[in-house]
Order: C-alpha cells, then sequence, then structure tokens
C-alpha cells in the first residue's frame, strides 16, 4: 500500500513549478491493492489530505473494490467520496462480470468532455448495451456484495490451508481475493510436473 508519509516526503522533494519536471496532477490508490491487502478509511483519508495540498486528485482503482468493501463491512461511500476520493473506476469483472467497469466522478468539473475521452481511448463499444447491463443485475439486491463476500471467504479458507504445508508462507494479509505465498522450490517443480502454471516472481 502507498505510505502516507512517504507520498508526503516524495512529493515535498519534488522541485515545484519547474518547467523541466512533469508535475504530479493526482495520485491512484488501488483497492484492493495489487497484493491484496485493504485500505483502512483512515489510510485513503490521509493520502487524500496530502494530495489536496499539493493541488492534485485523487483517482481510486476499484477493479477489487467489492472485495474491499465487503472485508471493512463499510459503506462503499466511507472508502471512496466521504474520504477525498474523486473518481472512482468501480470495477465489476474481477468480480464475476465479463469486460464491465463503471468510471464514477465525485467532482462533476473531472467528468467534463469524459465522454469524448472515452470515446477517443476506444472505450465505446458499438454494443456497450450488453456489457453494461450486467451492472444492473450485479449491484440489484446486493448482489456485488455478495460475490465479493463468497470470494473473500474462499480466499481466506484457501490461505489457511496453503498456510499449514511445510514450507508455504504467507507473504500478505490476505483480505481481498488475492493470495500471495512462497512455495519451496521443490514444491513448485513437482506442481509444475503435474501441469500447474505459475507466475514466478522473485522476491
Amino acid at each position: 500500500k502507498l505510505d502516507p508519509l512517504h507520498f508526503r516526503d516524495t512529493l515535498a522533494a519534488r522541485p515545484a513549478g519547474n518547467q523541466h519536471e512533469v508535475q504530479p496532477a493526482a495520485v491512484s490508490i488501488t483497492q484492493a491493492s495489487e497484493c491484496g491487502t485493504v485500505y483502512l478509511p483512515e489510510e485513503v483519508q490521509a493520502l487524500s489530505g496530502i494530495a489536496e495540498k499539493y493541488d492534485m486528485h485523487v483517482h481510486m482503482d476499484g477493479a477489487r473494490f467489492a472485495n474491499a468493501v465487503a472485508h471493512l463491512a463499510c459503506r462503499p461511500a466511507d472508502i471512496s467520496w466521504r474520504v477525498g476520493v474523486d473518481v472512482l473506476s468501480f470495477g465489476a469483472t474481477k468480480n464475476g462480470a465479463m469486460a464491465a467497469e463503471a468510471v464514477l466522478f465525485f467532482d462533476g468539473y473531472l467528468a467534463e468532455n469524459f465522454l469524448y475521452r472515452r470515446k477517443r481511448a476506444g472505450h465505446l463499444l458499438s454494443k456497450m448495451r450488453f456489457l453494461s447491463a450486467q451492472l444492473e443485475a450485479y449491484l440489484t439486491r446486493g448482489l456485488w456484495l455478495k460475490l465479493a463476500s463468497h470470494a473473500n471467504m474462499q480466499a481466506q479458507r484457501l490461505a489457511a490451508g496453503l498456510a499449514e504445508l511445510p514450507g508455504c508462507k504467507l507473504i500478505y494479509q490476505v483480505e481481498g481475493n488475492e493470495i500471495f505465498l512462497r512455495l519451496p522450490g521443490a514444491m513448485i517443480e513437482g506442481l509444475a510436473r503435474q501441469g500447474f502454471l505459475f507466475h514466478r516472481w522473485h522476491a
């Protein structure tokens, strides 16, 4: 996760107003993070407070936003606009939908000309209505949170089982639907011979 103190110090160390330096305009927070950990409301608030001091906007990559809300058992607003998020990419693809996402603007000014940017970036499909229709079902009767809660629970279950295997070590807390662990080399090779595929990261 982004550390507020490191974020503040990084911004403070950059020369402001130097035409030869790219000036920071926004910070993007991934919720849940790329490591499967979840930002608490106060952590988002701390980052957005620093961003505001430097006239920066706050974007939240919510590809796993549902998993974060389910983990925290909070209201969506508690980790978005109430704590300073300006724009939320509300993802559904990693929670059961097919290529369905929505962009939510909490600052109307930032939404100006967005439709043109969407078209220019190649995100306006000719049959967009078929993808968008998923979101109606996704949000009906809390389905999005039911799916996320189930995924989180299964990740916890799998992590608990893996942690009992000799030599297996969880690298991060399992708070969403991602698990990162370190496996013994012999175990990796044995599983590979059985057809299992791995993304091997050197950590």
